[in-house]
């Protein structure tokens, strides 16, 4: 009888961490990545409980190539790295663990896998103008993308007390922006913008006919980006699609956000973009 090796002592191994694991896309868009790289790598996830994190995070740092971090734990993992870049300083947050010699290396690939969802569909992102609706996590970080390449930033707020405090740690990032970030009302929005980016749970399954903003607010947009990604086509990318300008849908910022990790964990390794563009087709089928 032929035995067939999957796992063995060579293997590299990587892992995702959460309290709740059982829809994550993850092993199964990193697997494919590896085997479309020619690695001899696993990865798997890892449901574990708050109080076991850092006995958990101890043995991954000696057995384990790198890791993600999923809610929960993006914020209580910050005590046991010894590093962290920029991007995961200024946010506070950390989605990606390097790990080299030992040492945890802490990284937030969100942002990154969101520009570059959006570019893919040949959306500038440099310079331009973005309306960001909502204040959490992951409005942070794409106003930390589009600041970062030079752009301006008003966050559309549900409230508006939320407002200052967001700018002021912004303007710690990014003290030259003082006239390039401001805020607004979610209901009050005025004006025209390059980008629209929905960072709120507005129209996700099973609220599928709601919209965080009305059409009159698309009209005078030239694109939009939807974080949300079940369902695929939201009521706000439909909308955006009857106005006649650009709809990104959510699942591309998961998978580039995996494709960011392994820039991380793998540099050098990475498939080249023909191939990351087929196995992002292969994903959408599955959903």
């Amino acid at each position: 009888m032929e035995i067939v090796r999957t796992i063995g002592p060579q293997t590299e191994r990587y892992a995702v961490l959460g309290e709740r694991l059982g829809h994550t896309w993850s092993p199964y868009i990193h697997n494919t990545l590896f085997k479309a790289a020619g690695m001899d790598a696993v990865y798997l996830p890892v449901t574990i409980d708050r109080e076991h994190l850092a006995s958990v995070v101890d043995v991954l740092r000696y057995s384990f190539s790198g890791f993600n971090v999923t809610i929960p734990y993006k914020e209580r993992i910050l005590p046991f790295l010894d590093e962290m870049d920029a991007r995961a300083v200024a946010m506070q947050a950390v989605n990606t663990v390097e790990i080299r010699d030992g040492r945890l290396i802490g990284h937030i690939t969100d942002g990154l896998g969101m520009m570059r969802a959006i570019m893919e569909k040949g959306i500038g992102v440099d310079g331009i103008s973005a309306l960001i609706l909502g204040g959490g996590g992951a409005a942070r970080v794409a106003g930390y993308e589009i600041l970062e390449r030079g752009g301006k930033v008003m966050f559309a707020l549900r409230s508006p007390e939320k407002g200052p405090l967001l700018v002021r740690s912004f303007l710690r990032e990014f003290p030259d922006a003082a006239g390039r970030i401001d805020y607004t009302i979610l209901n009050g929005i005025k004006g025209s913008y390059d980008l629209v980016i929905n960072c709120t749970p507005v129209g996700m399954y099973p609220d599928t006919e709601r919209s965080p903003v009305d059409r009159q607010v698309l009209e005078l947009c030239g694109a939009v980006f939807d974080a949300v990604y079940n369902p695929r086509v939201t009521r706000l990318l439909q909308m955006a699609g009857e106005c006649g300008i650009p709809a990104v849908e959510g699942f591309g910022m998961l998978y580039y956000q995996a494709v960011e990790a392994e820039r991380f964990w793998n540099p050098g390794r990475v498939p080249e973009k023909s191939v990351l563009r087929e196995i992002y087709q292969s994903l959408l089928r599955q959903l």
